[in-house]
C-alpha cells in the first residue's frame, strides 16, 4: 500500500499565494510568495497581492523603484515634513477595508483594486502635505486662505468639482516652485513616478501643467468666483518664480479682470455680505494690490508702458478682530508701501526735452521717497514680513533714485537739483544690517522676488560706487555692502541665485578698483561652472576676505555727498527690527 503526504490544504495549513507580491513584481526580485514575502521583511516595506497577474517586463534597476515603494511620494518637503493627520489615518483605514489581504485559504485574491484608487490617495496625501507647507512658510504673505477648509478639501480631492481642484493644484505648485522643494534630481523622468490619477508628476512644474489643463475643462467667465480669482493668482505665483514674465502677467491680469467682475474694487459691494467672506474678498483685493505695484515697480513700468489698474478705494482687511491678528498687522503694515505711491508715477510719460524730464522726475521721485521713509518695517512683528518689508522699501527708494537718471549715474555730476548719491549706499547699509540677523527661512519663502530686489539694490550699489568721491575709506565700505549681498545671493533658496554671475559681472570695475586685499575671486562664477565648487562656501570666503581687510564704513559720513544733492539724502534711521510683544496685538 503505497503512502501519500498530506497536502497543505488538507492539514489546514494557508497556502501561499500562486503570484509574486506586488512589490517585488515592481521591483523585479525573487519572491518567495509568502505572507509576507521575506523580501518585503528585509525591505522593510509592506508586502500585499493587489495586482492581477501581468506578463513581466524588462528588467530595471532595483534601487530607484525601491526608493518610490519607501517615499510613498508623502514626502514633500525637502526637510522631510510628515504629514499625519485625522484626516489621512481615515483615508488609509478606508483604504484597507476597501482592498483586503487576500484570503489565505483559496490563495485566490478578493477583488483587485484599480490603480487609479490608490493613485487618488496617494496624490491627496500629497497635495494635503503641500498645503501644510504653504500654511507654515507662505500664508503671513498671502493671508487669502482659510487653513482648515483647504485641508480639508485637499484630502477629498477627487470629491471636489472641477475648478475647486484647479485651484488646489495651482495652490500646490506655486508652493513647490516659489520654495524649490524639488530636487533636480528627482525631477528627472526617470526618477519620478508619474501619478496615475493625475497623469503628472507630483512636481512643482507637473502639478503647474495639471493645473492648467483642469483649467481647460471649464469656462472660467462661467465660474467666475474667489477661487477663480486665487487660481489664476497662483498661476502667476508659480510662472512668475519660473521667470516665465509673459505667463505670469497674463495671469496676474487675468486675477484682476475676475476681481473686476465680481466687484471687488467696489466698496458698495462688500455691505450685505457675511463677514467672513466680506475679510476674504478685502484681503485678496489688497493682495493683488500689492502684487501689481511689485511687479510693476516704477522703473520697469515706465521703461515698458505698463500700467496699473487697482485703486486704493476699499476699506484694509481688519487686524485685532481677525483670525490672524499679527499676520494681518504685519500685512497691513507691508500696504502701506505702495499704497504711498501715488498713480501719478504711473501715468507719468517723460518728456523728449532731457532737462524737463530730468526736473519732473526729481520732483516726482523727491515726494514719493519721503513718504516712503515713513513706513517702519521694524513695526512688524513677524521675521520674514520684517524683513520683506525692509527690503522692498529701500528697493523701492533706490527705485525712485534710478528714475531721475536712468541707467548713466554720471549724469547726476553737475546738477544741482541731482539726488544724493547716499540712496543706495543708505539702502544698503539698512540691508546689510538685517542679512545676517534674518533666518535663511525668512528669505527663501519670499522666493524669486526677493532675489530681484536684492539684486536691483547692488547693481545701483556698483553704479553709484563709480561716480563717487575716490576716497580710500569709502571704497572699502562700497565694498562691504555690496559683498553682504553677494553673500546672500550666493546661497538664497537652497542653491546660488542666477542673477548672482550678472551682478558680479556689472560689478566688475567697482571690484577692480579695491585694494588686492579685499577683492573678490570673480571666478567662481564667471569661469567654468564645472569646478564642483559649493557656491555657499565661496561666498562664505569672499565675504572672510571683505572681513580681513581695513574697512572704512564707520568712518564714511553720507553726509559729504550733501554737495551732490540734498534730495532723498535722508535715511530710514528707525528701520531696525524691534522686539515686539505679539501678545500686545491680539
Amino acid at each position: 500500500m503505497s503512502t501519500t503526504m498530506a497536502s497543505p490544504v488538507m492539514l489546514g495549513q494557508p497556502r501561499s499565494p500562486q503570484q509574486v507580491c506586488d512589490n517585488c513584481r515592481f521591483r523585479k526580485t525573487k519572491c518567495d510568495r509568502g505572507l509576507p514575502c521575506s523580501s518585503c521583511v528585509a525591505s522593510s516595506i509592506r508586502c500585499q497581492y493587489l495586482h492581477t497577474l501581468r506578463r513581466k517586463g524588462p528588467r530595471g534597476g532595483k534601487g530607484r523603484r525601491l526608493l518610490q515603494i519607501r517615499q510613498g511620494l508623502t514626502q514633500i518637503d525637502k526637510d522631510h515634513i510628515q504629514v499625519s493627520t485625522p484626516a489621512q489615518l481615515r483615508l488609509e483605514d478606508m483604504a484597507a477595508e476597501e482592498h483586503p489581504r487576500p484570503s489565505v485559504g483559496t490563495g485566490q485574491l478578493s477583488g483587485p483594486a484599480p490603480s487609479t484608487e490608490r493613485s487618488k490617495h496617494q496624490l491627496a496625501v500629497a497635495l494635503a502635505a503641500n498645503v501644510q507647507v504653504f500654511f507654515k512658510h507662505l500664508f503671513p504673505i498671502m493671508p487669502v486662505l482659510n487653513d482648515a477648509e483647504l485641508l480639508a478639501d485637499a484630502f477629498q480631492f477627487h470629491e471636489l468639482p472641477v475648478p475647486r481642484q484647479a485651484f488646489i493644484l495651482a495652490l500646490c505648485a506655486a508652493t513647490r516652485i516659489q520654495l524649490k522643494l524639488d530636487y533636480v534630481e528627482e525631477c528627472d523622468e526617470t526618477h519620478t513616478s508619474v501619478n496615475a490619477y493625475l497623469d503628472s508628476p507630483l512636481t512643482g512644474e507637473g502639478l503647474l501643467s495639471a493645473a492648467k489643463r483642469w483649467r481647460r475643462q471649464f469656462d472660467i467667465v462661467d465660474n467666475r468666483g474667489l477661487d477663480a480669482i486665487l487660481t489664476s493668482f497662483f498661476l502667476f505665483a508659480a510662472h512668475g518664480n519660473l521667470e516665465q514674465h509673459h505667463h505670469a502677467w497674463f495671469y496676474l491680469n487675468e486675477s484682476m479682470t475676475v476681481a473686476f467682475s465680481l466687484g471687488l474694487d467696489n466698496e458698495a459691494t462688500y455691505f450685505n455680505l457675511p463677514k467672513s467672506e466680506r475679510e476674504l474678498r478685502r484681503r485678496i483685493f489688497w493682495l493683488l494690490f500689492v502684487t501689481e505695484r511689485q511687479v510693476s515697480n516704477p522703473t520697469y513700468a515706465l521703461q515698458h508702458r505698463r500700467p496699473v489698474m487697482l485703486r486704493s478705494t476699499i476699506t484694509k482687511p481688519q487686524v485685532v478682530d481677525s483670525d490672524c491678528p499679527v499676520v494681518m498687522h504685519d500685512f497691513v503694515n507691508h500696504i502701506r508701501l505702495f499704497e504711498l505711491l501715488p498713480h501719478s508715477l504711473y501715468d507719468w510719460l517723460p518728456n523728449s526735452d532731457p532737462s524737463q524730464q530730468q526736473g519732473s522726475s526729481i520732483v516726482l521721485s523727491q515726494r514719493v521717497g519721503d513718504k516712503l521713509c515713513s513706513v517702519q518695517a521694524g513695526d512688524s512683528v513677524l521675521e520674514s514680513q520684517r524683513f520683506d518689508t525692509l527690503v522692498t522699501q529701500q528697493w523701492l527708494r533706490v527705485a525712485m533714485w534710478r528714475l531721475v537718471y536712468g541707467v548713466n549715474p554720471s549724469l547726476m555730476y553737475g546738477h544741482t537739483a541731482s539726488p544724493s548719491l547716499a540712496v543706495p549706499f543708505e539702502a544698503g547699509k539698512s540691508v546689510m544690517a538685517q542679512l545676517d540677523m534674518v533666518s535663511q527661512t525668512s528669505k527663501d519663502c519670499h522666493g524669486i522676488g526677493i532675489e530681484q530686489k536684492l539684486f536691483d539694490i547692488g547693481v545701483s550699489l556698483a553704479d553709484a560706487s563709480l561716480v563717487t568721491f575716490p576716497t580710500s575709506s569709502f571704497e572699502f565700505g562700497s565694498l562691504d555692502l555690496l559683498s553682504s549681498i553677494v553673500k546672500c545671493l550666493g546661497r538664497i533658496r537652497g542653491g546660488k541665485s542666477h542673477l548672482l554671475p550678472e551682478l558680479l559681472k556689472h560689478s566688475e570695475g567697482v571690484l577692480a578698483c579695491t585694494s588686492p586685499a579685499a577683492q573678490i575671486d570673480m571666478q567662481w562664477t564667471l569661469g567654468d561652472e564645472s569646478s564642483g565648487s559649493d557656491p555657499e562656501s565661496v561666498a562664505d570666503g569672499a565675504h572672510m576676505q571683505l572681513e580681513d581687510a581695513p574697512s572704512g564704513q564707520d568712518m564714511c559720513t553720507l553726509s559729504q555727498f550733501d554737495t551732490v544733492g540734498t534730495f532723498m539724502s535722508a535715511s530710514c534711521d528707525k528701520l531696525g527690527f524691534d522686539n515686539v510683544d505679539t501678545g500686545e496685538l491680539a
